[in-house]
């Protein structure tokens, strides 16, 4: 039986997450820093904006996607591969749910919904804003890493497959 699909899925996982992590970076890097130079209640404002149409997005749905994909390809490698690329194949998943998914559930979407109920032209959302911005690029910053890592990881483990002989 051929596994050549799976070094393809390697290149499309590692595509997709640095995807992912190329969009949160520039989020970080430009987006909310200029956001954060707006008057507060326009930058909360626009926040809420973004907040509301972001979980309609095909964006939203590759986070999950990669999560459910990475966990069921780590299970399915447990039974056909060896040695570093199943290391990695393991890794991939073990990087990416905590620092991708569990940070987005734990952290940036729960300071999201507390600035969604924010009436934006309050002074407790401005003290707010100041707070959200520290936070929340933080936290994104780990999203981007943690992304950009799991890529890394799929590309090392395509890279191990072939040179193993396993594809």
């Amino acid at each position: 039986m051929t596994y050549q699909w799976t070094l393809y899925f390697c290149l499309f996982l590692a595509l997709w997450s640095a995807a992912i992590g190329g969009v949160f970076s520039a989020f970080s890097e430009f987006v909310m820093s200029e956001l954060l130079k707006t008057s507060p209640a326009g930058g909360i404002e626009a926040m809420q904006h973004i907040n509301r149409d972001a979980i309609k997005t095909q964006f939203v749905a590759g986070i999950l996607s990669i999560a459910v994909f990475s966990v069921l390809f780590a299970l399915y490698s447990l039974k056909v591969f060896e040695g570093a690329a199943l290391v990695t194949l393991i890794l991939a998943p073990a990087v990416y749910l905590p620092t991708v998914l569990l940070m987005t559930m734990f952290g940036n979407v729960p300071m999201n919904n507390k600035l969604e109920r924010l009436d934006y032209a309050t002074a407790e959302a401005e003290v707010y804003w100041a707070e959200y911005g520290r936070v929340w690029i933080r936290l994104n910053h780990v999203r981007s890493v943690g992304s950009i890592l799991t890529a890394g990881l799929y590309i090392i483990a395509a890279i191990t497959l072939i040179t193993s002989g396993q594809v």
